[in-house]
Parts: C-alpha cells; sequence; structure tokens
C-alpha cells in the first residue's frame, strides 16, 4: 500500500502530500511559493521532478506484490510552463508493468489546471526488506 513503508522526509522538507490513491494511479500535490523558487523567481525545477517522480513511483506501488518496491532508472520530463506560487498537482499513472520493470508517466497540472510538465520514467522492481511488516 502506498504510503506503508519509512517515514518519508523528502515530503516533510518540500511540503508535499499525497492526496489521492487509486489502483495504478497517485496524486502528489505541493503548495508553492518563495521557498520553492530558484533565483530566477520560478519554482526550481527540481521540485517539480521529485513530486513528479515520487508521483510515478507509488503508483506502480499500488499495482505491486506486498513484498516488492521500486526505484527510478531512467526519468525524463519536459518543462512547458514556469509558476511562481499556487497549487501543484503531479498526477502518476502507470502506463505497462512487465515482471522487473514498470513504464509510468506523470503530468503536473497548476492550480488552474494548466500542464505545467510532463515527466515519464523506468521502473526497477527491488525487495521491500526490512521495512514492510
Amino acid at each position: 500500500m502506498v504510503g506503508d513503508g519509512p517515514r518519508a522526509g523528502w515530503r516533510e522538507t518540500v511540503g508535499a502530500r499525497i492526496s489521492e490513491v487509486d489502483e495504478g494511479r497517485v496524486v502528489v500535490e505541493i503548495d508553492a511559493d518563495a521557498k520553492h523558487r530558484h533565483e530566477g523567481g520560478v519554482v526550481q525545477g527540481g521540485i517539480i521532478t521529485q513530486i513528479a517522480d515520487a508521483a510515478m513511483g507509488m503508483s506502480l506501488l499500488t499495482l505491486q506484490p506486498e513484498d516488492q518496491a521500486n526505484t527510478t532508472i531512467e526519468l525524463k520530463i519536459n518543462f512547458i510552463r514556469p509558476v511562481v506560487e499556487g497549487r501543484l498537482r503531479a498526477v502518476g499513472r502507470v502506463v505497462e508493468m512487465k515482471r522487473t520493470l514498470g513504464f509510468t508517466e506523470a503530468e503536473v497540472l497548476d492550480d488552474e489546471g494548466r500542464l505545467i510538465a510532463h515527466a515519464s520514467s523506468t521502473c526497477l522492481a527491488i525487495p521491500r526488506k526490512g521495512w514492510r511488516k
């Protein structure tokens, strides 16, 4: 189940939260403000990438056996438009799952539903040793 496991300190650090979980789909949100901006005045691309990557990986977790997790081995992201502040929603979904690889994509949307970024990733299935009870 998504959210079961060790404490996700990165979410606390950047203020992200899991807002929706469905089979093969997870939404991660963040309320972007000044602490998320780079010197150019817009939300830093790494923050956008972080929520997209998390939504994609967690979408796979909803379909994986309980003894498996995953780790990103390849990620591509296109930034469509800059954002200064407001709620960002990374909607991750599973494209296809194989025995050892999962293929996912995510759209990052602003609070008006406009596309901010589009990402895709390939993830490797790994064992959930030691943290899944």
